[in-house]
């Protein structure tokens, strides 16, 4: 599997990451109020496999999936709660920010 990221350095300190399937890179899904345009834009034009993908799943503070492959890899590695995850048009989608206390 490959996945386009975009890696973002927030002024907090935490890293924020956009992970999408390459796929559906440039297309846009839609379902009643919520759209979900997969842009290069906000995914980002950086190319990575899936161990590389694994390693800013569990690095990053903030996630922003979408695509079937990468939202499911992320539930396997118990980093997302399947009931979180939408659906669009048969795309997943989700988004998780870790918080620490």
């Amino acid at each position: 599997m490959s996945y386009f990221i975009n890696i973002i350095n927030l002024d907090t300190g935490e890293i924020m990451i956009s992970i999408a399937d390459k796929e559906i890179m440039g297309k846009k899904f839609e379902d009643k109020d919520i759209i979900i345009d997969v842009s290069p834009n906000f995914y980002g034009n950086k190319l990575i496999n899936e161990e590389e993908a694994l390693i800013y799943l569990k690095s990053a503070d903030i996630l922003i999936l979408t695509g079937s492959n990468i939202v499911n890899k992320a539930i396997k590695e118990g980093l997302v709660n399947p009931d979180s995850v939408l659906e669009i048009n048969g795309v997943k989608h989700v988004q998780v920010f870790k918080f620490s206390y």
